[in-house]
């Protein structure tokens, strides 16, 4: 990949970007207060003695709560990511 299509490929993120960022503000603000909820939540119930293994394995587990929510702030990111090197983005949501 010369430089000049790595900079043409950069641009193109940096317009779309720009062109979507109060719908990525809101995105952010949205999943990054739902993830502080979902913590306070696990920490009182951590607290009150009421978290057994299938409760923490819902909320920690590989398909729990947290590792969801935190996925989708990082997943705009991996996209912009890709086109920049070329890799194919998937359409899964």
């Amino acid at each position: 990949m010369t430089e000049e299509e790595l900079n043409a490929r950069f641009n193109v993120v940096e317009k779309l970007t720009n062109l979507f960022k109060f719908e990525r503000m809101l995105h952010l603000v949205v999943t990054s207060t739902s993830l502080i909820i979902l913590f306070a939540s696990i920490i009182l119930t951590i607290q009150k003695e009421k978290a057994g293994s299938t409760e923490l394995t819902l909320m920690f587990g590989s398909s729990g709560l947290i590792t969801y929510a935190a996925g989708r702030l990082l997943r705009m990111w991996d996209q912009a990511l890709k086109v920049i090197v070329g890799g194919k983005i998937d359409e899964k949501i």
